[in-house]
């Protein structure tokens, strides 16, 4: 008989399957091709015009906002993500970007990188200063806890390195040069280190704690300052997770003045005076503040059309934020609607496969439908083709075996859910590996070198159940079952399971001998000759207990009845458990 066409709801089955895949793609292409920050940030004074990266470019601005021109990172070869910027003439500016710091022509439109020795090539933060002659480069290595400053040599032209600060310095973080002094953010320290170098080249230190009763809880971890013509020094001061900074004011000794409130939801991440007044760039909230002197915050600084823009890339960004809720709450809708196609379609119960030994009452509605079937001559004859099994003698043994190969597609299947979880650890220990040298473990104890290895050992486990899995898989294919008609043995692996046949119960899925199991079928797929199977053994064991609901496995009731005390124990401890949980989930 030709097979049926698959019914409207399978088709509708596997549309829903493939419209999870698109969308499961569409998640992870997200995810790898998800842009950098958009909002504005690393503000750089150069004469009397002000430059900033914000949504993937460069913007250079006037005194009164107006901006000048817009510049593309991607003509740069910049990536959307550098983390330092400063002007020394018109046309050239250094960033630092891809772990190493450029020079930039604007003109060519040309990044080179500068080869500074010390400095290794792994993702990390780093704020770089470069004097106005360049004859010195300044750079806070705030992953490594140093500040490193390299001179220009006079022949070679070439930046060697003339001295490391690593005391005292935890994360430092923006550096300013006052007079002889560099100022340092010591970030993770929580103060402003003064450094007083001396003729003999010996720095002197001079730590300015950062504690004020004004600041918001958890407000101690200074990153970004700027002084004003007036002496003042104004201060960035964010939480453990570098976010939400408070502007803090220090007088010229470094002693804590007063905190200056922005919004009631302030994000700035860099400072600048610019024109007599105190710029704050806000990346989370798209806006680059302007403040006076005095602190009084005024007008957002940008002309119309970049606060257009601004506002487009806000939007832009909240639906990048909300984009993956909003996959994976359509991949769940789509999981209950696949659930409901399969269960009309009949795949569900395809899935506990069918029962062993007929139904009597469908057996006796068929031999009735046979009795009244017509028996005129007009009734065209009927003929069935039975191959009738010889009958079997008691006492005679008879065993089947697994079929060789059943579960190889499931093993092969295996094999690519462990490459594509290999890949997601892969991509989560790459990311995960510089928090460990970005961060403290501790309030002032960075983490212990073998941490990273531990993790990424750690991210491996998953694939140990796995690798178990898959041995399981293979010995099922060794399985063999015997019986005599009165015992029934069996061997999966080098498990040996016996016991007489008014003891064992058979379900859709597997045979359950003591407390040991023997599959039948996995997921409803055959693990065995199913004819043989029912004739070598099923059929000759009417002693067996049968469990055939396609819903219920049947293996509560048997290890009570048939498992003897460990049985019994077994489910009352799991009585005992589910009934703990369901007592802490009311409480």
């Amino acid at each position: 008989m030709a097979s049926q066409p698959p019914s409207g709801y399978r088709w509708g089955l596997r549309a829903v399957i493939a419209l999870q895949c698109l969308l499961i793609f569409a998640f992870v292409y997200q995810g790898l091709s998800a842009p950098g920050p958009f909002g504005p940030r690393l503000p750089a004074v150069q004469g009397d015009t002000l430059w900033l990266e914000s949504h993937g470019a460069l913007h250079q601005f006037d005194a009164n906002g107006r901006r000048l021109q817009q510049i593309p990172l991607s003509e740069l070869k910049i990536s959307d993500g550098p983390t330092s910027l400063q002007f020394t003439q018109a046309q050239v500016f250094w960033v630092h970007d891809d772990s190493r710091v450029h020079r930039c022509d604007l003109q060519q439109r040309q990044c080179l990188p500068v080869e500074l020795a010390g400095l290794d090539s792994r993702r990390s933060y780093r704020w770089v200063r470069v004097s106005d002659d360049e004859s010195e480069i300044i750079v806070s290595d705030a992953s490594h806890h140093r500040v490193l400053v390299y001179r220009r040599d006079a022949v070679t032209a070439r930046y060697t390195l003339a001295r490391t600060e690593t005391e005292g310095l935890r994360f430092p973080n923006q550096t300013l040069q006052v007079g002889p002094s560099m100022w340092v953010a010591n970030t993770n320290r929580h103060e402003i280190l003064q450094l007083h170098t001396g003729p003999d080249g010996k720095a002197a230190r001079q730590p300015h704690t950062i504690t004020y009763p004004d600041l918001r809880p958890g407000r101690s971890f200074p990153f970004a300052m700027a002084q004003d013509p007036r002496g003042q020094l104004w201060v960035l001061v964010a939480g453990p997770n570098m976010q939400n900074a408070d502007l803090l004011i220090m007088n010229p000794q470094l002693r804590p003045e007063r905190v200056i409130p922005l919004a009631p939801k302030q994000d700035p991440n860099a400072i600048t005076l610019f024109q007599q007044h105190m710029l704050l760039t806000d990346m989370s909230n798209f806006l680059v503040r302007r403040l006076d002197l005095y602190g009084r915050v005024l007008g957002p600084f940008g002309d119309a059309s970049f606060q257009a823009e601004l506002e487009a890339a806000r939007n832009q960004a909240q639906w990048s934020r909300r984009l993956p809720t909003l996959l994976m709450s359509s991949i769940g809708v789509l999981l209950l609607v696949a659930l409901w196609l399969a269960w009309k379609a009949g795949e569900l119960r395809q899935l506990r496969g069918t029962a062993w030994r007929a139904d009597p009452a469908a057996t006796a509605a068929e031999d009735e439908d046979d009795d009244t079937a017509p028996t005129g001559p007009s009734a065209a004859p009927t003929v069935t083709a039975t191959t009738t099994a010889p009958a079997l003698e008691r006492g005679q043994v008879t065993m089947v075996k697994a079929l060789p190969g059943s579960t190889r597609t499931r093993r092969r299947m295996l094999l690519v859910t462990d490459a594509v979880v290999l890949l997601a650890i892969g991509a989560l220990v790459y990311w995960a590996w510089p928090q460990f040298y970005q961060h403290d473990c501790a309030p002032g104890k960075a983490c212990a070198p073998w941490m990273p290895y531990a993790f990424a050992t750690l991210a491996l486990l998953p694939l140990i159940p796995s690798i178990a899995v898959r041995r399981r898989l293979k010995a099922l294919e060794s399985i063999r079952i015997g019986t005599d008609g009165e015992q029934v043995q069996a061997r999966v692996g080098k498990k040996h399971y016996q016991a007489p046949a008014d003891q064992v119960t058979c379900t859709r899925q597997q045979l359950l001998i003591g407390l040991g199991t023997v599959p039948l079928r996995l997921n409803g797929q055959a693990l065995f000759d199913e004819e043989a199977l029912r004739h070598n053994i099923i059929n000759r064991l009417p002693q067996m207990h049968m469990a055939d609901s396609p819903w219920h496995p049947g293996w509560l009731v048997h290890y009570w009845k048939r498992g003897g005390w460990r049985g019994r124990a077994i489910v009352i401890g799991m009585g005992a458990l589910c009934g703990l949980w369901l007592g802490l989930m009311l409480r």
